[in-house]
C-alpha cells in the first residue's frame, strides 16, 4: 500500500513537472509572438505616417497646379477677348483639371468637366461667336449640362440623334435642344471637340465644312 502511494506522489509530481514545462514554453511563444507585433505595429504607424505625409504632400501639390491652372485660364481668357475675331486661338477658362487637359500642346478637345467657359470664333453667323458658359437644363432634359452663350440664348449642347434620325453631335443652336445651326459628330457628352465644325442643313441632311472653332 505505502509502495503505490509512493509511486502516485511521484506521478503526480512528474505531471505537475510537465505541466509547468508546458506553460513556461507557451508563455515564451506568447512572449515572442507579442514582440513581433509590436515591432509590426511599429512598422506599420511609420509606414502610415509616411503614407500621411506623401497624401498631404500631394494634396498641396493638387492645390498649387489647381491655382495655377485657374490663372492660366484666366490669362488665356483675357487674351482671347483681346484678340481679333477674324480667326486665330482662344482657350477654356478656369480649367481645374490638369488630368484632363494638356495645355502643353494644341488642344482638339476638352473636358466638359474640366471648364467653365468655351468661345466660339469663326462662325459665318457672326452672332453665334462669343462666349459659351456652362449650365445646367430644366424641363424634359432637366439636369443635362450644357453650354448658354453668355448674351442672348443660343446654347451649345449634345445630342444622341439617332432617334431623329440626326448624328449623335454637338450641336450649337438658337435654344437648348433647338434645331442646330452648326455641328461637330462626336460619340459622348463627356468631351467637346474643338476643330472640324460643320453648317448643318436639316433639310437634306447635307453638311458644309467651315471655319468655325471653339477654344
Amino acid at each position: 500500500m505505502a509502495d503505490q502511494l509512493q509511486h502516485m506522489k511521484l506521478s503526480l509530481k512528474e505531471a505537475m513537472q510537465q505541466a509547468e514545462h508546458g506553460i513556461e514554453e507557451r508563455q515564451k511563444a506568447i512572449k515572442t509572438q507579442l514582440k513581433l507585433i509590436h515591432q509590426e505595429r511599429a512598422l506599420l504607424g511609420a509606414e502610415r505616417r509616411q503614407v500621411e505625409d506623401e497624401r498631404m504632400s500631394i494634396v498641396q501639390q493638387q492645390t498649387d497646379l489647381d491655382t495655377k491652372l485657374a490663372e492660366l485660364g484666366e490669362l488665356r481668357l483675357e487674351m482671347a477677348a483681346s484678340a481679333p475675331r477674324t480667326g486665330g486661338w482662344c482657350c477654356p477658362a478656369r480649367i481645374e483639371k490638369l488630368t484632363e487637359l494638356d495645355v502643353t500642346s494644341d488642344m482638339t478637345l476638352v473636358i466638359v468637366s474640366a471648364v467653365e467657359v468655351i468661345t466660339v470664333h469663326g462662325a459665318g453667323t457672326h452672332d453665334v461667336n462669343g462666349m459659351y458658359i456652362k449650365a445646367m437644363s430644366d424641363g424634359q432634359a432637366q439636369g443635362e449640362v450644357y453650354f448658354r452663350k453668355s448674351d442672348g440664348g443660343k446654347a451649345l449642347y449634345y445630342m444622341e440623334g439617332a432617334a431623329y434620325g440626326l448624328p449623335s453631335a454637338w450641336y450649337i443652336a438658337d435654344v437648348h435642344r433647338g434645331q442646330g445651326m452648326y455641328f461637330r459628330t462626336h460619340p459622348d457628352e463627356y468631351s467637346v471637340p474643338l476643330g472640324a465644325w460643320q453648317v448643318f442643313d436639316n433639310e437634306d441632311t447635307r453638311c458644309f465644312r467651315m471655319q468655325l472653332q471653339l477654344y
